[in-house]
């Protein structure tokens, strides 16, 4: 997780199941930001459905590894 350097989410927005922005960040803090030097850039999108309509996020990640 500490070799995340990109993030874009795509989250569910409507009036079944609002965006949860704040529980987004809360999950973000804990599983990335923890194991990282550095926070890593992120884009968050609301969206009205996603292809499993029983999914609520999709998180697209990109990541480097030092070669060193």
């Amino acid at each position: 997780m500490g070799d995340v350097i990109k993030m874009q989410v795509f989250l569910v927005h409507d009036a079944r199941a609002p965006m949860d922005f704040r529980a987004f960040m809360k999950a973000t803090t804990q599983f990335f930001w923890r194991h990282a030097a550095e926070p890593s850039v992120r884009s968050v999108v609301g969206v009205a459905s996603l292809a499993n309509p029983g999914f609520l996020v999709e998180i697209e990640v990109v990541a480097a590894k030092d070669s060193k």
